[in-house]
């Protein structure tokens, strides 16, 4: 059984402060640096560092698959095998590194946003053992807020005991997701994860919860707290 780790890293994202002085950057958010080096490239070498990790894949946007390139190169990361182009939504831009990995049924694949640099390499390790076991998981933290419903009033509040914040990494057996793919297309069905495809199929995904540091970078103020933690 072989773990291939896709990184979706062809958003756009928003135009973002790439520096504390306030000065806009016009590259995408996984290009910006903290502590010296691209929030990509952070991201990746956690799976580099993972023992169980015998492979990356990654999917770029068309501009910037040169650029991704010559990161790689720069950065010696030998398990990074393959840069595809991504596409409209994330949905296709992991599908379209997912073709490309020439997997075995059995094989899993673990999926992980470009922007979610402090994953640490041990609990990378720790969900691979529990997907050996459930063929699907995820990544999660529980809910400690008070969560309620509605849209410009409270509806209803929701039992947080229930409630989980899903998160990255997702690891699903290459089958599973094969399936879970076919019937999102025939259905055409965008979700806003692998989960949510993997749902629609009628499989269980499990939740593995993450006991470190694993936020997404998509505002200035996570942009300050990265470099804030990595100084």
């Amino acid at each position: 059984m072989r773990v291939i780790a896709i990184i979706p890293s062809a958003g756009l994202g928003r135009r973002i402060e790439s520096s504390l002085k306030g000065k806009k950057s016009y590259l995408p958010k996984q290009f910006l640096k903290i502590s010296g080096k691209e929030i990509l490239i952070h991201t990746i070498e956690k799976f580099e560092q993972a023992d169980f990790i015998d492979e990356i894949l990654i999917s770029s946007g068309r501009e910037y698959l040169d650029h991704t390139s010559k990161l790689i190169s720069k950065y010696k990361l030998k398990k990074v095998t393959t840069i595809v182009t991504g596409g409209e939504e994330r949905q296709h831009s992991v599908y379209n590194a997912f073709k490309n990995s020439y997997a075995s049924p059995s094989d899993l694949i673990c999926v992980h946003d470009a922007v979610r640099p402090f994953i640490s390499s041990i609990e990378i390790n720790e969900l691979i053992l529990s997907a050996k076991k459930f063929k699907s998981i995820v990544a999660a933290v529980k809910a400690s807020d008070t969560i309620k419903s509605g849209h410009s009033f409270v509806e209803k509040t929701l039992d947080r005991n229930k409630i989980w914040l899903v998160q990255t990494p997702q690891i699903f057996s290459y089958e599973i997701l094969r399936k879970a793919f076919n019937r999102a297309w025939e259905q055409n069905f965008i979700g806003t994860d692998e989960a949510s495809i993997v749902e629609r199929i009628g499989r269980p995904v499990y939740f593995y919860e993450i006991k470190g540091e694993n936020r997404k970078i998509t505002t200035n103020l996570d942009l300050e707290y990265a470099n804030f933690l990595l100084k």
